[in-house]
C-alpha cells in the first residue's frame, strides 16, 4: 500500500499571474499552494548574486544589460512590468527571513561568463540568514553542484537534464535527485531512478499546459517545477489523500453496461473509450481517492472499480448478469439503495416475491450486492431462478406462496401470512 504525493515548486514564482522572479510572483505561487519557488541566479560585474533567468535583462525589464558585465547598483535601477526592481539573493532572503517560504535555486553557469566563487557566495548568504533547511539547488552544471556539495552538504541538490545521455551512475554521488524534462519521463525511468535512491523531479518549458497534468499526475514523481502551481497543488493534495494498492491480475466488468475509461483517478476525465459489458481485462493497481476507487488497466487509463471483479471470483459473479430472480425475505419488502452500501440511504422498496433482473454486481468483502433497475440490494435478499452452486448464499426461509399476503398488526409484531380467498 502506498500513500502518494509530490512537492510543488512554482517555476520562477507564478509567471502566468505576475512578472517572473519578483516578490509578487513568488507570493502568488505560495498562495496557490507551492511549497517552494524556483529562481535563477547569476553574478553581477561586482560579484553580487542577482536573481534573473536570462543572462541579459532585456526580456524582463526592457533594458538590455548583460548581468555579468553590469554593476548591481545599475541593475537595481531596471524594473519589471509590476514596478519591482531587479532583486539580489540577499534581498530575497531579507524579504522572507521571518517566514517559512522555501526556495529552489538554480545556479546559472554559462561558458565564457565569469562566475568567481558563485557557490561560496550563495553558501555565505544561506548561512548568514539561516536558510539551510529552506533551500534546495538544481543546475545543468554538474560542476556547480559538486561545489555546492562541498560548501552546503546538508542542502539537497538536483541535476537538471534535458537528455537521457546526461544520466549515469557517476552523477549520483554528487546529487540527491534528477530534475527531468517531462518530454523524457516514463514510469520505467522513474522506477529505475528510485531504485538507486534518486529523487525524481519534473520540469517543463514555458509551453506547459494544464492538460499535461492529466498525464503527469499518474507518474510517481517526487516533485514538479511548474508554471501552474494552483493546478499542481490540487493534484498533489488529491494524490496525498489517495491510497494505491498493487493488484496485478485478470478482472471482469460484471455489468451489462460498458465501463468508461478515464485519464487518471484523481480528476477522472473520460478518454472516450470504454471496456465492454462483461469483458475481461488486466489490471495493475487500485487507486482509492476522493473521486472513488479506480483500477489501472494501462498507462493513463483507469476504470471505476464499482462493477469490477477480480479473478477467480469474477467468473462466478459474471454469471449473475442478466439473471432473473425474486425478492425473497421474511418482510413485506426490502430496501433498495442508491449505492452498494446500506448507509447510502434508501431509494425505494422492492416488494417480496416481486421479479427482478440483475444488471450489475459489486463484491464488498463477503457481501455480494446486485444492481437492478431501481438500485442496489444484497444478493442474499433474493432467490435466483437459476442457482449458481459456487455462490455461498445464506439459507433462506421458504418464500410466500403467490396466493398469500403478509401483514403486521402493529409495527413490531410478527408477520401474519394470510391466504387470499378466491
Amino acid at each position: 500500500m502506498l500513500l502518494t504525493g509530490f512537492v510543488v515548486i512554482g517555476h520562477r514564482g507564478d509567471p502566468l499571474k505576475a512578472p517572473e522572479e519578483t516578490f509578487q510572483s513568488d507570493d502568488l505561487a505560495f498562495q496557490d499552494g507551492a511549497q517552494y519557488v524556483e529562481l535563477d541566479v547569476w553574478e553581477s560585474a561586482d560579484g553580487v548574486v542577482v536573481i534573473q533567468h536570462d543572462p541579459n535583462t532585456l526580456r524582463t525589464t526592457g533594458v538590455s544589460a548583460e548581468i555579468a558585465q553590469t554593476p548591481y547598483a545599475t541593475l537595481q535601477g531596471y524594473h519589471t512590468k509590476n514596478g519591482e526592481a531587479v532583486h539580489s539573493l540577499q534581498e530575497l532572503f531579507t524579504h522572507y527571513q521571518h517566514g517559512n517560504q522555501k526556495f529552489l535555486i538554480e545556479t546559472k553557469i554559462k561558458k565564457g561568463v565569469p562566475h568567481p566563487q558563485l557557490e561560496q557566495k550563495i553558501a555565505d548568504l544561506v548561512n548568514q540568514y539561516g536558510m539551510q533547511k529552506r533551500v534546495m539547488f538544481h543546475s545543468f552544471s554538474l560542476s556547480s553542484l559538486k561545489r555546492l556539495q562541498k560548501v552546503l552538504p546538508e542542502c539537497p541538490r538536483l541535476f537538471i537534464v534535458g537528455s537521457l545521455k546526461r544520466i549515469n551512475y557517476s552523477v549520483f554521488q554528487y546529487v540527491n535527485g534528477v530534475d527531468i524534462s517531462t518530454d523524457l519521463l516514463t514510469p520505467q525511468l522513474v522506477s529505475s531512478l528510485h531504485a538507486v535512491n534518486q529523487k525524481v523531479y519534473a520540469w517543463d518549458e514555458m509551453t506547459e499546459t494544464p492538460a499535461k497534468w492529466q498525464w503527469l499526475a499518474n507518474l510517481n514523481i517526487d516533485g514538479v517545477v511548474t508554471n501552474y502551481p494552483a493546478i499542481a497543488h490540487q493534484y498533489a493534495e488529491l494524490k496525498a489523500d489517495a491510497v494505491t494498492v498493487h493488484k496485478e491480475g485478470l478482472a471482469t466488468n460484471v455489468s451489462s453496461a460498458a465501463l468508461p475509461i478515464v485519464r487518471n483517478p484523481y480528476t477522472p476525465t473520460p478518454t472516450g473509450k470504454t471496456v465492454p459489458a462483461r469483458a475481461a481485462f488486466e489490471v495493475t493497481k487500485a487507486v482509492e481517492g476522493k473521486a472513488g476507487t479506480y483500477y489501472q488497466i494501462s498507462q493513463n487509463q483507469f476504470v471505476p472499480a464499482l462493477t469490477v471483479a477480480l479473478a477467480p471470483q469474477a467468473g462466478t459473479l459474471n454469471q449473475l448478469i442478466g439473471q432473473r430472480a425474486w425478492i425473497h425475505t421474511k418482510r413485506l419488502a426490502v430496501a433498495v439503495h442508491p449505492s452498494p452500501n446500506a448507509e447510502s440511504g434508501r431509494s425505494t422498496l422492492a416488494l417480496n416475491n416481486s421479479p427482478i433482473t440483475i444488471d450489475a454486481v459489486h463484491q464488498a468483502g463477503n457481501t455480494t450486492w446486485i444492481h437492478i433497475a431501481a438500485g442496489w440490494l444484497k444478493l442474499s435478499q433474493c432467490l435466483l431462478r437459476s442457482p449458481i452452486s459456487s455462490l455461498q448464499l445464506s439459507p433462506h426461509t421458504p418464500p410466500l406462496p403467490a396466493t398469500a399476503v403478509a401483514l403486521r398488526l402493529t409495527p413490531k409484531s410478527d408477520l401474519l401470512n394470510l391466504p387470499i380467498l378466491g
